[in-house]
C-alpha cells in the first residue's frame, strides 16, 4: 500500500486514495484464488460424467487369455501325469472302476517332483514331528511302527532306515515348495482337496502289510524299484470304502490281478478300496510319492454332514 501524507484540505482526497488502492488489492487477491467465473466453470466440468475409453466387449471377451486360468493348470498338471493315457479315456475305463499301470521307461519323467536328497533336506533344516509329519515302519508278517516321541532328528532317523525300517512322510507339501504346487494345482483339477505321503523303503524289506486306502491313489515312482501286488476288492461290500482297512494277512486277500515292478517314471492309478502291497528288490532302494484326491467326498459324506444341522435348525424354529 502507498504512504500518503496528509496535507491542510486533503483529507478526502487521501481517503478516496486510499480505498481505491485497497479495491486493487482485493481485486488481485480474487484473482490469484481464481476467478469465480472460471470456478464454476470448473463446478460444471467436474459434474459432467467422465469420457471412458470405448471397448467392444465380444473381442474382448472372445479373445483368449494370454495366461491360462487355475482350472485349465489343473488339468494340464493332470493330463501330463497320467500321460501317455488320455484323460477322457481314464475317466471312461479306469477312474473308479479298476487300477491303471503306465510303463514310461522315461527315469527323468518324475525328477522335478521329489527326491531322496529334498527329503534329507527338510530333515536336517525343518521341524518335522514323529506321528504328525512322518512314521518309521516295518512289516515282517506284523506291521509295527517304531515311531519315537517328539522332533525328528537325521542319525536317529538314518539309524532306522539302515537297520530295514520304511519311512513315510505324511504331509511333504508342508515342507516342499514342489509337492505343494504339484497338489494345489491338481486341486483345481479334482475340484476337492488333494494330499500326498512320500514313502521312502530300503533295499529287501517291505514297509506295509496288505490294505485299502480311503482315497483315489496315483503313485508315481521317483527312485529305485519296488514290486507291486494289486488286488481287488474281496467283495461288493469293500468296493469304493468311505474308510481305509486294517491290516490283512497273506492268505486273505487272493490272488493279485495285477503283479509289476515299478520303476522310475511309472505310474499306478488304484481307486479307493484297492487291496494293495509293495515289497523292495535286494538291490536297490524304492521312493515313491502318492497323490490321492476324493476322501470322503460321496453324496453320502455330504448329507452326513447337513442333515444333522438342517435339523438342528429346525428344531430351534419350530419345538414341536
Amino acid at each position: 500500500m502507498e504512504d500518503f501524507k496528509l496535507k491542510n484540505g486533503d483529507h478526502e482526497e487521501a481517503i478516496e486514495k486510499v480505498l481505491k488502492n485497497v479495491k486493487v488489492q482485493v481485486g488481485e487477491k480474487k484473482r490469484k484464488k481464481g476467478d469465480p467465473k472460471n470456478n464454476s466453470a470448473s463446478k460444471k466440468k467436474k459434474s459432467q460424467a467422465p469420457e471412458l475409453i470405448p471397448a467392444d466387449l465380444d473381442d474382448v471377451l472372445g479373445e483368449a487369455e494370454d495366461e491360462p486360468g487355475s482350472i485349465e493348470n489343473g488339468d494340464n498338471a493332470f493330463e501330463w501325469m497320467i500321460s501317455p493315457t488320455s484323460v477322457s479315456d481314464f475317466y471312461k475305463d479306469y477312474w473308479e472302476k479298476k487300477p491303471l499301470h503306465i510303463k514310461r521307461s522315461d527315469p527323468s519323467f518324475y525328477k522335478t517332483v521329489f527326491s531322496t536328497k529334498a527329503f534329507d533336506k527338510i530333515v536336517r533344516e525343518q521341524r518335522v514331528l514323529y506321528g504328525k509329519n512322518l512314521d518309521v515302519t516295518s512289516y515282517d508278517g506284523k506291521r509295527e511302527t517304531h515311531n519315537p516321541e517328539g522332533r525328528v532328528f537325521p542319525a536317529v532317523l538314518w539309524d532306522f532306515y539302515n537297520n530295514g525300517c520304511s519311512i513315510r512322510m505324511l504331509n511333504p507339501q508342508t515342507f516342499h515348495n514342489g509337492v505343494w504346487r504339484l497338489c494345489s494345482t491338481l486341486q483345481d483339477h479334482f475340484q476337492n482337496m488333494v494330499g500326498a505321503n512320500v514313502y521312502l523303503t530300503p533295499p529287501g524289506t517291505q514297509g506295509f502289510a496288505p490294505h485299502w486306502d480311503d482315497v483315489e491313489v496315483f503313485m508315481l515312482q521317483l527312485e529305485g524299484k519296488k514290486h507291486w501286488k494289486i488286488y481287488s476288492p474281496r467283495s461288493k461290500e469293500e468296493t469304493l470304502p468311505r474308510f481305509s482297512s486294517g491290516n490283512f494277512e497273506q492268505d486273505e486277500v487272493g490272488t493279485p490281478i495285477l503283479e509289476v515292478d515299478l520303476e522310475p517314471g511309472d505310474m499306478i492309478y488304484m481307486p479307493r478300496g484297492t487291496i494293495h502291497q509293495g515289497n523292495c528288490l535286494s538291490d536297490e532302494h524304492s521312493l515313491h510319492i502318492t497323490i490321492s484326491a476324493y476322501q470322503l467326498n460321496s453324496w453320502t459324506d455330504l448329507l452326513e454332514k447337513l442333515l444333522p444341522a438342517a435339523l438342528t435348525a429346525a428344531s430351534q424354529e419350530d419345538l414341536q
